[in-house]
């Protein structure tokens, strides 16, 4: 970490790398234009860690005034912290390749809503339908699973976000085998995202699939268990990797890059993972892709006991965990193309509501469409309210003040999912939103 510059003139104005931003100093000057970025010209304070994770997208070095906010932490080597000591440590990787230009968006989310849900719906029914012919110990048929990719797939390509809304407007989960469905969704997300080939895509997706798919062979015990695993059943749970290769062994026109993504799914940037070790870009790039996948997948899933965090806080946790267990490049874009405040999730207004985010503001990431579902007392609205917080004049000062879990607001999201997209007219593949 360099010294931060002091201005001599004024002695309260400290340039700093952006890296070094710390919560609760005042931003004042930026290296870029203020009209590039999502914060309000003229200064800010940084009230949480995404405000930083965002702000580093824009700018590589900012000014602070700490006469309106914290000072920058002096720290020696010997004061590194362990997160801090371990990404020293971690091996450099190779740069990612990023293209985010590869895919425009073609659909509304109105246009392909309908078909992603149905989609979304038949994959996790004809997985959960693979999963229990493993258990069984009959053959495990992928043909059936191919055309159902592809349509997931294709939702994605024409608009990512359509599917996005979908999952974290699941709060239930329908098959114990769902938590692979939503991973394998957010791993070939990722892949859009930077622009992966449209093969690349499906295959990733399929692997990320089945990377689990040998935890059908494990002892149900052991499967279900919760909290931490004694020394003994680790060993037993790490069997499930060899268990899904074998499975695939089976199939011999199987893709190399599906078994390379189910053998090296857990696997970690820092060569702490397992089964063997290995680190950075020893890792195949596709197995990064999944384990980050499934890492996310585990924070805001709907199969765990443990659902306590919004988007935006298992984002934050993730991008902390950046070089030691994931390349950074890649947390980076999870979090680009979900956004500060994805939609579907809730947030928190500063005067008082709690609101659940519709739409995407592409100019100002911070004040998105939202659809207020209480009042100012917390109290459930009747009929939901929809404003966009980046013309809201009856309101000008509302804002989102921090995102919310379904722990501290626990509420039914799936009974909204299809009410703010217009109406449905006709019946099955010919309907149409309005």
């Amino acid at each position: 970490m360099q010294s931060p510059q002091i201005n001599a003139a004024t002695g309260y104005l400290i340039a700093l790398d952006s890296r070094d931003l710390l919560i609760g100093m005042y931003v004042c000057e930026l290296d870029c234009p203020w009209s590039d970025t999502p914060f309000p010209l003229g200064g800010f304070h940084v009230k949480r860690a995404e405000d930083i994770q965002t702000l580093q997208k824009f700018c590589r070095h900012v000014t602070i005034d700490t006469n309106k906010g914290a000072e920058p932490a002096r720290r020696k080597r010997t004061d590194l912290t362990i997160l801090s000591s371990a990404r020293r440590a971690a091996p450099i990787g190779a740069t990612l390749k990023v293209n985010r230009d590869t895919y425009p968006v073609t659909h509304s989310i109105k246009q392909i809503l309908d078909k992603s849900s149905a989609a979304y719906e038949a994959l996790q029914t004809q997985f959960q339908a693979t999963c229990i012919a493993v258990r069984e110990g009959r053959t495990m048929n992928l043909q059936p699973l191919e055309p159902l990719i592809k349509a997931v797939v294709d939702s994605l390509i024409a608009n990512p976000q359509a599917l996005i809304w979908l999952l974290f407007t699941d709060t239930v989960a329908r098959f114990p085998s769902s938590y692979c469905v939503r991973a394998a969704i957010w791993a070939a997300m990722l892949g859009r995202q930077v622009g992966l080939k449209r093969n690349d895509i499906e295959i990733l997706f399929l692997g990320t699939l089945l990377c689990d798919i040998g935890m059908n062979l494990l002892p149900e015990r052991l499967v279900n268990k919760r909290g931490h695993f004694r020394k003994k059943e680790f060993l037993a749970y790490r069997k499930h990797i060899e268990f899904g290769l074998e499975l695939l062994s089976q199939h011999s026109q199987a893709d190399e890059r599906i078994l390379r993504i189910v053998r090296c799914h857990h696997e970690r940037h820092d060569g702490r993972g397992f089964p063997r070790k290995i680190k950075g870009d020893q890792i195949p790039s596709l197995a990064r892709y999944a384990n980050l996948a499934y890492c996310f997948e585990r924070l805001v899933g709907t199969n765990s006991d443990k659902r306590k965090f919004s988007p935006a806080q298992a984002t934050s946790r993730l991008y902390k965990q950046r070089v030691i267990k994931f390349p950074e490049q890649l947390v980076v874009e999870l979090i680009h193309v979900l956004g500060m405040y994805p939609i579907g999730t809730l947030v928190a207004i500063n005067s008082g509501e709690y609101a659940l985010v519709l739409d995407q503001n592409e100019t100002q990431r911070l004040s998105p469409k939202v659809a207020l579902l209480t009042d100012a007392a917390r109290q459930p609205l009747k009929t939901p309210q929809v404003v966009d917080l980046a013309r809201d004049d009856e309101n000008s000062n509302r804002c989102i003040e921090h995102a919310v879990s379904l722990e501290q607001f626990p509420i039914d999201l799936s009974a909204y999912r299809f009410e703010f997209f217009g109406k449905r007219i006709g019946l099955g593949p010919l309907a149409i939103r309005l």
